[in-house]
């Protein structure tokens, strides 16, 4: 990923931004989080970086903090929805089989 948007690092900052959110919407707390904190990694070290250092700045602070908020918002989702719809029973049921 990083040789195709090495060059655009905010194209780069959307799709970690969309992995974190899939990933924080079918996981745990801990897996929301650590989903963040790697994608800040990646971002932080190879996009931002100079020859692949962990930089750590305000720009960079300001995208970790992005992304956990994320993870957050996308796990609360999930989390909302698995436990609101087997409460309400309006899940998809299979269709009848017709012969």
């Amino acid at each position: 990923m990083t040789a195709f948007t090495g060059a655009w690092p905010l194209l780069a900052l959307v799709l970690l931004a969309a992995v974190v959110m899939v990933v924080s919407l079918r996981t745990t707390v801990a897996g929301a989080a650590f989903a963040a904190v790697q994608c800040w990694g990646l971002y932080a070290t190879f996009l931002v970086g100079v020859r692949g250092d962990l930089t750590v700045d305000e720009h960079t602070t300001w995208v970790l903090a992005l992304l956990v908020q994320l993870a957050a918002l996308a796990f609360l989702a999930g989390a909302a929805v698995r436990v609101i719809v087997p409460v309400t029973g309006t899940a998809a049921k299979p269709s009848p089989v017709r012969s």
